[in-house]
């Protein structure tokens, strides 16, 4: 999650307004200094402090992708394709057994 969002921070650049930016490295810094530590609460507290603070920058990058949400929409077309398909259960028989 750090390693991601530090990718993330990198790429839009200077795309992020200061606040922002500032908020996201201190959650950065908040949760590599708690995995250091043996507290498994504290080190959820900061990963949720750190995916809140980096949301909205996740949401610019997602955005600015090219096509979208396209991928998205090609993946349910093919699942409407599959429609034919009947899952069902059975039992196999055994001839031998008269």
């Amino acid at each position: 999650m750090i390693h991601g969002t530090k990718k993330l921070l990198e790429e839009q650049g200077e795309g992020v307004d200061a606040a922002e930016k500032e908020a996201i490295e201190k959650a950065i810094a908040d949760l590599e200094e708690a995995i250091k530590g043996d507290d498994k609460d504290a080190i959820d507290e900061k990963s949720q402090a750190l995916a809140a603070a980096s949301q909205k920058l996740a949401e610019k990058a997602y955005a600015q992708q090219p096509g979208g949400d396209a991928g998205a929409q090609e993946q349910g077309s093919a699942n409407n394709a599959d429609d034919d398909i009947v899952d069902a259960e059975f039992e196999e028989v055994n001839d031998d057994k008269k």
